[in-house]
């Protein structure tokens, strides 16, 4: 099931950039349903090179055979703890957090995008990674390709959006270069000499504030704090870079997010 069916979708246009509210509508489905529906999204994200484990922890979260062994081991150890943590064994919270946040990030950009997507790259596999929180590589109609640099936070508790945003800013402005050069070695493993060559430009291409470099700024926070307005100054902080199209902003609502990540976790304990 899409992510996407458990949320409604609203975008707004300004002179100088973009802003989509995505708000989970707990008519459309229960929280519990969307907690397990992202936890399974993740562990198929991150077991995509193995897909005989995904395909036994999805048959034991369904109440099929119980993991044992190596099987267990590998599954627990490799892939869940290092984010989740284990049943019995704490897990950091705001790793937790974080790592939720940026596969609604992921997912809901893939399900939600007007735009082509070329290549999307997935979040870390931990929450320890270095480096950009996400890049995505888009087809523009005009006929050439244009990446998005993002930078993905949470917003929960007493803490301000407009707060946490303005903290996204500053990191995306002070080190988008650094996150581009780690990117940049994606292109070696890629097939497509010509994305292949794009990946290699990626540095100069925000150096010199082309066409074909943008930036966005993400946030899950809770339903409650959800602003009337929000990335209002995302055109003075990134003046270079002004336009609709090159400037985008992005509010993943969900009632009490905190539970919600702890629902996530839960979710995915299950198929232990």
């Amino acid at each position: 099931m899409n992510l996407a069916a458990f949320f409604t979708q609203h975008e707004t246009a300004e002179s100088t950039h973009t802003w989509t509210l995505i708000s989970h509508d707990p008519n459309l489905s229960p929280i519990d349903a969307l907690a397990e529906c992202l936890a399974d999204k993740i562990m198929a994200s991150h077991m995509r090179g193995c897909p005989q484990y995904y395909d036994a922890w999805k048959q034991s979260v369904s109440g099929g055979a119980t993991l044992t062994g190596t099987v267990y081991d590998a599954i627990s150890v490799a892939f869940v703890k290092p984010i989740f943590g284990l049943p019995g064994e704490a897990a950091n919270i705001d790793h937790v957090q974080g790592a939720v946040s940026q596969f609604l990030w992921y997912v809901l950009t893939l399900e939600c995008s007007t735009e082509e997507i070329v290549r999307i790259e997935r979040p870390g596999f931990s929450p320890l990674d270095h480096g950009g929180d996400g890049i995505v590589i888009h087809k523009i109609p005009d006929g050439y390709l244009m990446f998005r640099l993002w930078e993905i936070k949470k917003s929960i508790g007493a803490g301000s959006v407009s707060s946490t945003v303005n903290t996204a800013y500053e990191q995306l402005g002070s080190r988008a270069m650094e996150y581009l050069a780690r990117f940049t070695t994606v292109g070696q493993e890629l097939s497509d000499p010509d994305l292949s060559n794009f990946y290699s430009r990626l540095v100069e291409l925000w150096v010199d504030a082309n066409r074909e470099a943008a930036a966005g700024v993400a946030v899950a926070i809770d339903a409650d704090k959800t602003p009337q307005t929000c990335f209002t100054t995302f055109g003075t902080q990134f003046p270079r870079f002004v336009s609709p199209r090159r400037l985008k902003g992005m509010l993943t609502a969900i009632d009490d997010l905190a539970s919600f990540s702890e629902k996530v976790q839960a979710a995915i304990w299950k198929g232990l």
